[in-house]
């Protein structure tokens, strides 16, 4: 891992320059540019909003209003998608750029890192997005909102938090919590990139693996469900369910998260990118030849 930190440091006018490249080959030639990171999140929040709301009944809690249903959810998906996105697009990132592996002394290492660092940003566009929708119930709808103080305080004294939207301190986290996700993603996508050459197959299965797993994420339900059919143990074993927790918890409740679980799912990252640079950088100079 030394290594790889190592060569991210001394190509890191590269890596900026690919996470530039990327995020401008996203939308080039696109009338609205940027816009689509503010629209798609939104076109998949209106489907999960009309299958899970509206036609299976999910109910969040008695005193969540459909908009706060709706800023919950989509906390969840701005999350769950830079996460996603980058597995996948990393599962394959030797495979997509074999032509600069074989023919150039390329520090592949740095692939999956630029991949995370992209999909981190246009992550930031929907934070931004979801605080935005914070600061609506907080401030201009105060009957939704924080604002409220009887309602909030009506459901803290409940144990139901999710009728009290607020701002916090806790915003102090997002740094500590998207680099703990970084840290994640790169160490898993790392790892899968490198073993993708030795089984193509990989490829494949993760794109199935990744849906399953977003759908065993309490992302458009919430956990109470999954507890209450004695399924608890998958969240235990969830290490997706436990940041994205700890990100509603900063971003929409001013909630400090669990700290155990914060801890666990650190060692859990640093567990993922220690594995994942270990052998990707172990079986670098086998690369030109798999290709």
């Amino acid at each position: 891992m030394i290594e790889w930190l190592g060569s991210l440091r001394r190509n890191r006018r590269l890596l900026l320059g690919l996470v530039g490249r990327d995020l401008q080959a996203r939308y080039v030639g696109s009338a609205m540019g940027f816009f689509w990171s503010i629209v798609f999140p939104f076109l998949n929040l209106l489907v999960y909003m009309f299958v899970f709301r509206m036609v299976l009944g999910v109910r969040f809690s008695d005193a969540a209003s459909p908009g706060q249903t709706a800023l919950w959810m989509l906390c969840g998906i701005t999350i769950w998608q830079a996460f996603g996105e980058t597995i996948s697009r990393s599962t394959n990132a030797l495979v997509d750029n074999q032509n600069l592996i074989q023919k150039v002394v390329f520090p592949s290492e740095i692939l999956p890192a630029y991949l995370a660092l992209s999909a981190l940003v246009n992550m930031a566009i929907g934070v931004a997005i979801v605080l935005l929708g914070v600061a609506w119930f907080v401030w201009i709808s105060p009957e939704d909102g924080a604002s409220s103080t009887e309602a909030a305080q009506r459901a803290l004294a409940s144990g139901d938090p999710s009728h009290a939207l607020r701002f916090g301190p806790t915003l102090l986290l997002v740094p500590f919590l998207a680099l703990l996700q970084a840290a994640f993603t790169i160490g898993l996508g790392t790892l899968l990139a490198a073993f993708n050459l030795f089984l193509r197959d990989v490829y494949h299965l993760i794109g199935v693996f990744v849906t399953v797993w977003m759908f065993a994420t309490p992302i458009f339900y919430p956990p109470e469900l999954v507890e209450k059919k004695g399924y608890g143990w998958m969240l235990d074993w969830n290490p997706m369910y436990w940041i994205i927790d700890a990100w509603r918890g900063a971003l929409l409740f001013g909630e400090w998260p669990d700290w155990a679980g914060i801890l666990r799912f650190a060692l859990v990252a640093l567990a993922a990118l220690f594995l994942g640079t270990a052998f990707f950088m172990r079986q670098k100079p086998r690369f030109p030849d798999l290709l």
